[in-house]
C-alpha cells in the first residue's frame, strides 16, 4: 500500500530571470512503513517538496494523495496523522520549551500530554530545558526540540528535513536508532532528507536523487551504488611480493605498489573476480597479510551525480 502518491508536482518561485523551478514535474510513491530518502545538493528541491507535502507551501500544479485521500481536499484530517521536524523551521522563540510543546500537544489532541512531553524530552535529553526560552537554546537543543514536537501525536507519517543538524555524534546516533525503532514498531512511514550520506544509507529503504528540482533516479542504496564502476582492492604482502605482482600481470590486472608492501588495483563494481583471485594467491602459496576493499559509497554517488547534472 502506498501512503503517499505524488503525480506531476510543480512549484516555481519568482526570480530575476522570470521563474525558478523548485520542483520540476515530479512523480513518486512512498510505501507504508518505508523510510524514503530525498538526496541532493542545496537548492535541489528537497525542502520545497517536503513543505508542499506538509501543507506549508502550495504547488503550482500536480496531485498528492496521502493515506489514500486527496491531500488538498482532506488536509486537516490528514495533518492530524502526520508531523514534521525541520532544521529550517523554529518554534516560538520567546516562550519556553514546555509552553511550545503544550500548544502543539493541544493542537494534536494528545492524551495525557504532560506525561508524553516528559517522556519525549527525557528521551531526547532536553527535559532539563523545559523552562528555558527557545531563543536561548543551542542549535542542537533546537533540533532535539523539533524532534520531540514531531513525535507528540504518534505520527503515522513523519517528514524529517535535516533533522539531525547541530546534533553531536552521540545524539545523532541516538536519534537514528530511535527513528529506526519507531519505524519498525509502528510501521510509521518516514520521508527523510540529510546531507550526511551515512545517515541516508543507514536509514532509508529507497532514495530519490534530486537535482535542480527534478527527481533523476530512485532506488535502494545498493541500486544506486551499482552505477559506480570501480572499487579499490588493497593487498598487503610481507613476502613473495614479486610473485604476487607476476600473478596480477598474468590476470591482466594493472596495479600500483608502495614500499609498505601493498599492491593496489581496481575492479569493476559488478565483477565477481575478487574471491577467485584470492583463491589463486592461496593455491600458489602467495600469502597476503591484509586485505582492504574500498566499496563505492553513497557520498561518491552523490558527488558523481551532482557533477554529471552540471
Amino acid at each position: 500500500m502506498d501512503v503517499i502518491q505524488v503525480r506531476n508536482l510543480v512549484k516555481t518561485f519568482p526570480s530575476k530571470e522570470g521563474k525558478l523551478i523548485a520542483v520540476n514535474n515530479n512523480s513518486f510513491n512512498v510505501k507504508k512503513g518505508e523510510i524514503f530518502g530525498l538526496l541532493g545538493v542545496n537548492g535541489a528541491g528537497k525542502s520545497t517538496t517536503l513543505n508542499i507535502l506538509s501543507g506549508l507551501t502550495t504547488p503550482d500544479s500536480g496531485t498528492i494523495a496521502i493515506f489514500g485521500k486527496d491531500f488538498f481536499k482532506h488536509e486537516e484530517e490528514i495533518k492530524s496523522k502526520f508531523n514534521l521536524a525541520t532544521a529550517y523551521y523554529s518554534l516560538s522563540s520567546h516562550v519556553t520549551v514546555k509552553e511550545n510543546l503544550n500548544v502543539y500537544a493541544r493542537l494534536y489532541n494528545v492524551m495525557n500530554h504532560q506525561q508524553k512531553i516528559q517522556e519525549l524530552t527525557e528521551k531526547f535529553m532536553i527535559s532539563h530545558l523545559l523552562h528555558t526560552k527557545v531563543q536561548s537554546l543551542s542549535s542542537g537543543a533546537r533540533s532535539r526540540l523539533g524532534l520531540v514536537k514531531s513525535m507528540l501525536n504518534d505520527p503515522q507519517l513523519l517528514l524529517l528535513d535535516e533533522c539531525t543538524v547541530g546534533l553531536d555524534p552521540a545524539m545523532a546516533e541516538l536519534t537514528r536508532d530511535y527513528l529506526q525503532k519507531y519505524n519498525q514498531e509502528t510501521g510509521c512511514t518516514i520521508i527523510f532528507t540529510s546531507h550526511y550520506m551515512q545517515e541516508v544509507e543507514q536509514l532509508c529503504h529507497r532514495i530519490a536523487f534530486m537535482d535542480e528540482g527534478k527527481i533523476v533516479k530512485v532506488g535502494t542504496a545498493k541500486d544506486l551504488l551499482q552505477e559506480l564502476e570501480l572499487q579499490t582492492v588493497t593487498l598487503h604482502f610481507s613476502q613473495k611480493i614479486e610473485k604476487a605482482k607476476k600473478m596480477l600481470e598474468q590476470e591482466g590486472i594493472k596495479y600500483t605498489f608502495n614500499h609498505a608492501g601493498a599492491l593496489q588495483f581496481h575492479i569493476k563494481n559488478k565483477d565477481k573476480i575478487i574471491y577467485p583471485l584470492l583463491k589463486k594467491f592461496v593455491n600458489n602459496d602467495i600469502p597476503f597479510d591484509d586485505l582492504h576493499l574500498d566499496k563505492p559509497t553513497l557520498e561518491e554517488y552523490f558527488i558523481k551525480k551532482s557533477r554529471e547534472q552540471r
